[in-house]
């Protein structure tokens, strides 16, 4: 085409792109997107194993201060924790202690560390639960150990271990049970006087009294000893 040609029908348009590369363009975007938006892990810690053993579940790596931290969904926490107990790729057969971490509105994180002697390494497991909706499964059948820790989250917290064979108080009275003194909520005045007057009532009671005495016969009361007085300037002056 002539430019006069050009300048009466005006400029050429760009010739569209094969479908192929539309395709392929269009494939890759998605792809592309997930890469940005999620860094890469450093490769070689536990976070791999866990990938190897479960490659079907979804986890969020992040570095902690010790360990490495897997957010898993509650969904899948009971098969991870068996695969991270009985695994001998993990064997991660200590645990060391469940408790959970109040994010208030935004629900709370139940949190598991655990532990191998065998490999010496160890991870922290966590599960972010509604704060409409704080249950949990128990693993009590795979740690026993979680009786009592998953007892002191749910007293504290207000979380309920569905499964657990006696959720009941570890630490407060049994009666307590308006009260998760953990909770970024809850107003620790009304317990403090609830204490005082516990402790009054316990004193007029005479229960004080009566546990010294039991104590002083068991052999398991030390009494303060008493400092010597100091000799007076006149004693030593004879």
């Amino acid at each position: 085409m002539s430019e006069q040609e050009q300048q009466a029908t005006g400029p050429r348009a760009p010739e569209p792109a094969p479908e192929s590369t539309k395709a392929g363009e269009s494939a890759q975007a998605p792809e592309r997107a997930a890469s940005e938006a999620a860094p890469a892990f450093p490769p070689g810690t536990i976070y791999d194993l866990f990938r190897e053993a479960l490659p079907d579940v979804a986890f969020q790596p992040a570095q902690g201060a010790r360990d490495v931290v897997l957010t898993i969904d509650r969904a899948d926490l009971i098969r991870v924790c068996r695969a991270a107990k009985e695994d001998p790729r993990l064997d991660l057969k200590f645990l060391r202690f469940v408790t959970a971490v109040d994010h208030m509105e935004e629900g709370m994180d139940v949190v598991y560390q655990l532990w191998s002697y065998t490999h010496r390494h160890g991870v922290t497991l966590k599960t972010r639960i509604p704060a409409d909706d704080l249950r949990v499964p128990s693993v009590t059948h795979i740690w026993k150990g979680a009786n009592w820790h998953e007892r002191e989250a749910a007293e504290m917290f207000g979380i309920v271990f569905e499964g657990h064979p006696n959720l009941v108080p570890l630490l407060l009275p049994e009666d307590m049970t308006d009260h998760h003194p953990l909770r970024k909520d809850v107003d620790l005045a009304p317990i403090e006087e609830w204490q005082a007057e516990r402790l009054e009532a316990s004193a007029a009671e005479g229960v004080i009294e009566e546990t010294i005495a039991e104590l002083k016969r068991r052999g398991l009361w030390i009494e303060e000893e008493t400092p010597a007085a100091a000799p007076s300037e006149t004693a030593e002056e004879s």
